[in-house]
């Protein structure tokens, strides 16, 4: 074999370790992406369940303050 030809075939594979080292590191720091992205989203479900919780406090509170009932409808109030 020719020395050009060795020096091709050494620097194509040189070349292919870093694609790959490249690609590892890339999957590595997705996977803590993912792990984030997971985290926010349990979080963000904590929130509106809270969230939830006191728009049914708030509404109670307004049932409370005007002696009626809260709006059943768009527009609509049911009697007492």
């Amino acid at each position: 074999m020719s020395m050009e030809f060795i020096a091709i075939i050494s620097a194509s594979v040189a070349l292919a370790g870093l694609i790959i080292t490249g690609q590892n590191s890339l999957r590595a720091e997705m996977r803590e992406q993912r792990k984030e992205i997971n985290g926010l989203r349990e979080a963000i479900g904590e929130l509106r369940e809270r969230m939830a919780r006191l728009e049914g406090l708030l509404e109670g509170l307004r049932e409370a303050i005007t002696g009626r009932r809260v709006a059943e409808g768009p527009g609509e109030y049911a009697a007492d």
